[in-house]
């Protein structure tokens, strides 16, 4: 137990020590936030990143098609831009590129050219509408093919001397899937992401990386219905998603992957094994300056004891000189007041001495008698082992 020295100096540190420990713990607490507000932006990092990832697998995509657009234009205006449109050539191209069927109409949507099975009502498709309105090339979503197949239309508007004209083809989905597939396996991926090409009614065109069949329903339904409300974010629980138009169709680049795998150089416990780490280094230092604190406190209390004990020691000494002259002239009385404030000294320095310490009933306990008469007995410590 300390003394009430001891407790008056630890009081008076007390203040000192609860503002140092709430500017630790303030630290402490910024130093947190800092983590996870770091960690945060981290994570919208590579967020936007995943969402990039979406737009240049679009991009190069767009590229794609706007140079066979350019492509398509003036050879399409060389050939099927006269006052007639011969038939041979629209049915050559459409044999060589294996289409199931071609069209050339005017702006007016007037069958100038055909090969093969071309619907009557070609002229009344969205594509073939939008193409004349964008003046560029323009692809429909999958539609049925022959026996069962998927198609692709396409409609691209040219001009030439007697006015804008339209060539419409109708593909395999399949070889625009392998097309689209063989560039788009040249982005580089991350998270173990999977990647989709879809229509507007969430059917797959192609899989970057995997083996699908054009036409089939978009796996992970929960993506499909996480894309059609919004072009990121995350969904069921831990996957994250980002989605991108592609110009001029209305097919979209979709990207997925778990949380876990995209934030992997992110979410690691070793920053917060580290935040603890010092957390628990800067308790301890703070217990540890609290006890060298109360420590000094104690050595300068026993240092001021140890000075007041001298001080009283010195006074018993002089008294008790004086209470022996008192004696040897036969002063008794002087004697005795000399003896009695020796005794009030000697009972201030053993006070002093035992630290201002309540003494309770049985603090002490003697071997022996205290000696009354002649000079006390010398006793020999026995040696440890014959204790």
């Amino acid at each position: 137990m300390r003394s009430k020295t001891a407790d008056a100096a630890a009081k008076r540190l007390r203040p000192a020590f609860a503002a140092a420990s709430v500017l630790l713990v303030l630290l402490l607490a910024v130093l947190a936030y800092a983590l996870a507000s770091s960690q945060h932006q981290q994570r919208q990092d590579i967020n936007k990143r995943f969402e990039d990832r979406a737009r240049v697998a679009a991009a190069v995509n767009e590229s794609l098609f706007s140079l066979a657009s350019t492509t398509v234009k003036p050879s399409d205006a060389k050939t099927f831009g006269g006052a007639t449109v011969a038939q041979h050539p629209l049915q050559q191209r459409t044999a060589v590129q294996q289409q199931f069927y071609a069209a050339i109409l005017s702006s007016s949507g007037k069958l100038l050219a055909k090969a093969g099975n071309v619907p009557a009502d070609v002229a009344s498709h969205p594509t073939v509408k939008e193409a004349l309105r964008a003046k560029s090339t323009v692809y429909s979503s999958l539609m049925k093919g022959p026996g069962g197949t998927t198609a692709i239309e396409s409609a691209t508007a040219f001009p030439t001397k007697y006015g804008v004209r339209l060539d419409v083809t109708s593909g395999r989905a399949d070889a625009l899937a392998q097309f689209m597939n063989s560039f788009l396996m040249k982005l580089p991926n991350v998270a173990a992401a999977k990647s989709y090409v879809i229509d507007g009614a969430d059917k797959v065109i192609a899989t970057p990386g995997q083996k699908t069949r054009a036409g089939t329903a978009l796996p992970d339904a929960t993506l499909a219905k996480a894309a059609a409300s919004g072009s990121n974010g995350s969904y069921d629980g831990d996957r994250y998603f980002a989605s991108s138009p592609i110009t001029g169709t209305p097919w979209r680049i979709v990207l997925s992957a778990a949380k876990s795998d995209l934030y992997s150089t992110v979410e690691t416990a070793v920053p917060w094994l580290i935040f603890a780490a010092f957390v628990i280094v800067a308790a301890g230092g703070m217990f540890l300056l609290w006890r060298v604190l109360i420590s000094n406190a104690e050595l300068q209390r026993a240092d001021l004891s140890r000075r007041h004990a001298l001080e009283i020691n010195d006074n018993v000494v002089q008294r008790l000189v004086l209470a022996k002259y008192a004696l040897d002239r036969g002063a008794t009385e002087t004697s005795q007041q000399k003896l009695a404030e020796t005794l009030r000294e000697t009972q201030q320095l053993v006070t002093s001495l035992l630290e201002e310490r309540e003494i309770t009933p049985g603090s002490l306990r003697r071997d022996a008698p205290a000696e009354t008469e002649g000079q006390p007995e010398r006793t020999t410590i026995p040696p440890e082992d014959s204790r």
